[in-house]
């Protein structure tokens, strides 16, 4: 179950997963085929402009920087801002409570808590027009609990790697948490998929195998596994000096009580390196002067990413 924009599809999936228990274990997520073409961003030089830099220190909030090709800080601002072809475009959050139908028959507890999801966009300053790149819904009938969150967890350039979780209690034995993942171009202003093109997907699949088989609570249920983990997430990681690499997260149906959280329930994951750099993130491979100076004066600042226009 691959999560697109369109309301109500999320928590409808969700509810109906989560109304089961025990050998009910729901699959992961496949890749939903929406890909453009490849598409190279323009060749960037010192020349080009300032540079935005977002991230954060420790434990504080994400925070965006205008540096200069020099790595001199030019401004900053809270929040995590994009710079694309069309202007800069900041990312935008809101939560919105949801009204829960309970699990009794007829009218609903009066002291039923109500359920909260995330809303999530990206907009110029004047935040018109926008586009909407989470969008969950609103149906909330036949639930007792719900919990939806956001994380953004990274970028490339224009690209946004997005990452959902939905904590969902629908009256069955017990709650469930379900996780999606989508790439989002804000150039295109659109979701792309790039999971179907991890050139060496099953030789990573092979060495995470073993990483989920170390940990597993069963070793013997562990032997029993047929099938190679499946591909759930990529995202991008950035060393000290701003240079990226793209890690691959695979996952396999497990036992509600074996999930070690870091998906969906009734999965375990791992994450590994892929040693892949798609061809569209090529421009932003290698970080440019600014990027780097602009870390060397900030240790210990976890770079997110960068753009320029």
């Amino acid at each position: 179950m691959h999560v697109s924009a369109r309301p109500f599809a999320l928590l409808a999936a969700l509810i109906a997963l989560a109304s089961g228990c025990g050998g009910h274990r729901p699959a992961v997520a496949p890749a939903v085929d929406l890909a453009a073409g490849p598409r190279a961003a323009p060749p960037e030089t010192e020349a080009d402009g300032d540079v935005l830099v977002w991230g954060k220190q420790g434990d504080g909030r994400p925070t965006t920087y205008r540096v200069a090709g020099d790595g001199r800080v030019l401004g900053e601002e809270p929040g995590i801002v994009i710079a694309t072809s069309r202007g800069e475009l900041a990312w935008r959050e809101r939560e919105a409570e949801v009204k829960l139908g309970g699990c009794e028959d007829g009218a609903p507890p009066a002291n039923l808590e109500p359920g909260t999801v995330t809303h999530v966009w990206l907009a110029p300053r004047d935040d018109q027009p926008r586009q909407v790149v989470v969008d969950p819904g609103d149906d909330g009938e036949g639930v007792g609990e719900l919990s939806h969150r956001v994380e953004l967890l990274g970028s490339v350039g224009p690209y946004l790697f997005v990452h959902e979780d939905v904590y969902v209690n629908a009256c069955g034995a017990h709650g469930n948490t379900s996780a999606t993942f989508k790439l989002w171009d804000a150039e295109a202003g659109k979701e792309i998929d790039l999971l179907r093109n991890l050139p060496n997907r099953e030789a990573l699949a092979r060495r995470a195998e073993p990483l989920l088989d170390e940990g597993d609570m069963d070793p013997e249920e562990a032997r029993q596994h047929e099938d190679l983990p499946d591909l759930v997430q990529i995202l991008p990681v950035y060393g000290e000096r701003g240079g990226l690499r793209v890690d691959a997260q695979f996952a396999r149906a497990d036992c509600y009580a074996c999930s070690d959280g870091l998906w969906s329930g009734y999965t375990r994951s791992v994450i590994v390196p892929s040693e892949w750099t798609p061809e569209r993130f090529a421009p932003w491979s290698t970080p440019p002067v600014a990027v780097v100076k602009f870390l060397q004066s900030r240790p210990g600042f976890a770079l997110g990413g960068w753009s320029r226009r």
